[in-house]
């Protein structure tokens, strides 16, 4: 376990970050080509990525393990909502943006940041499980993540088979298939398809640069109510949820993945669906900006006060 491996991981990404701010201010970017990027990734490079995780890896589980895994992972997201309606009652969240906030609380930032840390926390045996509980993710994230994005705006939201049959959803339901089917693709179709994935963490990180060069950077920091949320989100959840878990999870390995996992900044997503579902981008990019600045100091706290 390398505290410092995991700040540079944190670092780079907010180079990229500072790439996509930059970018902006010279007219590389504009807000029309953010919304068709919003769209490549949602629709083209996440399911490549989530379909690559799988026919990346090396490593093989027992398959109880595996079931283990899966349940432990929607065991969270059907508490994950719960905790985060209670976590916008206690902070007084404006009714527009409770929908926001129960998101960003619900999904951490697994696809983008998870897979690196998580490896460079446990090693590559953690890379498969991280993995699974992506795929959980992209399951929750393009239904239920929907519904609760649209929480308090006003506006009906109908779960239909075409939201159902999402890239992401199709996506996870694909990568679920190649591992218990043991399907092996040719080289050159497994590398193309993880080459597309490969885009998604840059382009999801120049995308929130680029979005945030729109909000002066004073209105950044001056977003008063992402602090105790992020201290809420990233230091006393974890906290709380620790021994709870170590009640249910024997296995050191998938016990530390889930406290990580729950220890996460905010996804990029939040900014995806918030931008395609006209919710508060500015506050999803600030959100995600400082809950993934402060996860620098935040999540070796968690590592240092429950893994080491």
């Amino acid at each position: 376990m390398d505290i410092q491996i995991i700040l540079m991981q944190m670092i780079q990404l907010f180079l990229v970050i500072a790439l996509g701010y930059f970018l902006f201010k010279i007219k590389l970017l504009d807000v029309d080509l953010n919304k068709k990027l919003t769209t490549l990734l949602l629709s083209v490079t996440t399911p490549a990525m989530i379909v690559s995780s799988v026919l990346s890896t090396t490593v093989t589980q027992g398959l109880n393990d595996i079931l283990f895994v899966f349940a432990v992972g929607f065991a969270i997201y059907l508490i994950m909502p719960l905790l985060g309606f209670f976590i916008v009652k206690i902070m007084r969240v404006p009714l527009p943006q409770q929908g926001l906030y129960i998101f960003m609380t619900v999904f951490s930032n697994i696809g983008f940041m998870g897979f690196p840390v998580m490896k460079a926390i446990f090693g590559n045996e953690a890379v498969f499980f991280t993995a699974i509980f992506n795929m959980i993710f992209n399951l929750f994230v393009f239904t239920a993540g929907i519904v609760i994005m649209n929480y308090g705006t006003g506006q009906s939201v109908k779960l239909d088979p075409k939201n159902l049959l999402s890239p992401g959803v199709i996506a996870s339901l694909v990568a679920l298939l190649i591992y218990f089917t043991g399907v092996h693709f040719p080289d050159v179709i497994s590398s193309t398809v993880t080459m597309v994935g490969d885009i998604t963490t840059p382009m999801a990180m120049l995308l929130i640069g680029s979005t945030l060069a729109n909000i002066p950077l004073k209105e950044v920091f001056g977003e008063l109510r992402i602090y105790p949320y992020t201290i809420i989100k990233q230091i006393i959840v974890p906290m709380i949820a620790y021994p709870i878990l170590n009640l249910f999870i024997k296995d050191p390995l998938i016990l530390g993945i889930t406290l990580i996992m729950i220890s996460m900044p905010v996804a990029n997503s939040a900014v995806l669906f918030a931008t395609e579902y006209e919710g508060d981008v500015s506050l999803a990019a600030k959100t995600v900006f400082m809950t993934t600045l402060l996860s620098v100091v935040t999540i070796p706290l968690i590592v240092a006060l429950f893994l080491v």
